[in-house]
């Protein structure tokens, strides 16, 4: 009875603090942001709500077969930015990984690279990158590229320091350099989770690229951007149908890779 009593209150001390934890942060985001941020006096009632949302209805078709080189455009930078996070990916791997790094320096500076890369908007990357190379797809491709960095590398980076480590000590008993080992011994173990996180990553980055192009970086992004400040609502539902189709069936095809390699 004792213990029982001692575990209820233990259990329920804890579920206290769960409650404290998520009700007091609830409670201040409700006051300020609701309450103190929002201009209610100028939020249109329900009435204009609905009348406003109905210029977006129905989606005009006509412009679809327009929109085919921008949803190019869209898939193609997804994919390029796929490549780039597959080539850069393994040496931050290599850093942040730490069976497998040099040494601690080398650690942190990987990880730093992880924590920069993932910490960081893709429409802020955006944004650096229409400023430095211009407007176009390239910038797009730059900020989802470096933006993608950082989640797989933590993912793959996790698994290296996961890895079984027998094949690596049997291989070194050899005589093999670092070199030898990490192809030999590391990279077959991880290479499913390696391309599988990768397609997940192109999955993630159609619908990125639709959003980065909203700041110049191309493809259907920009067309939805250029659509909205022109008032072509039903353009703009048009674009947003092509896009649910679009990553639609990128998740499928997703799916079906992963579920082949992994």
């Amino acid at each position: 009875m004792i213990v029982a009593a001692g575990k209820n209150k233990r259990i329920f001390r804890q579920q206290g603090s769960f409650y404290l934890a998520i009700g007091i942060p609830l409670v201040v985001s409700l006051y300020f942001i609701l309450g103190v941020r929002t201009d209610w006096a100028r939020m249109s009632n329900a009435e204009e709500a609905v009348k406003n949302l109905g210029k977006f209805v129905p989606p005009n078709i006509s412009v679809i077969p327009d929109l085919m080189g921008a949803t190019l455009d869209t898939i193609l930078i997804a994919f390029m930015a796929t490549l780039v996070i597959g080539f850069l990916v393994p040496p931050v791997v290599w850093l942040a990984s730490r069976n497998i790094t040099p040494n601690i320096f080398f650690y942190f500076i990987g990880r730093a690279i992880i924590v920069i890369t993932r910490s960081v908007h893709e429409l802020v990357w955006a944004i650096i990158f229409v400023i430095a190379v211009g407007l176009g797809p390239l910038a797009g491709i730059m900020a989802l590229g470096i933006r993608g960095i950082g989640f797989v590398s933590k993912v793959v980076s996790e698994e290296v320091e996961a890895i079984d480590e027998r094949p690596i000590e049997a291989i070194r008993a050899t005589g093999a350099n670092t070199f030898k080992v990490i192809v030999l011994a590391i990279i077959p173990q991880i290479m499913p989770v390696f391309l599988g996180t990768l397609i997940f990553q192109y999955e993630i980055d159609l619908r990125r690229a639709a959003v980065v192009g909203v700041v110049g970086g191309g493809g259907l992004g920009l067309a939805f951007h250029q659509a909205m400040i022109q008032f072509q609502w039903h353009d703009a539902t048009a674009i947003v149908v092509i896009l649910i189709v679009m990553v639609g069936i990128g998740e499928i095809v997703s799916r079906m890779l992963r579920g082949r390699i992994i």
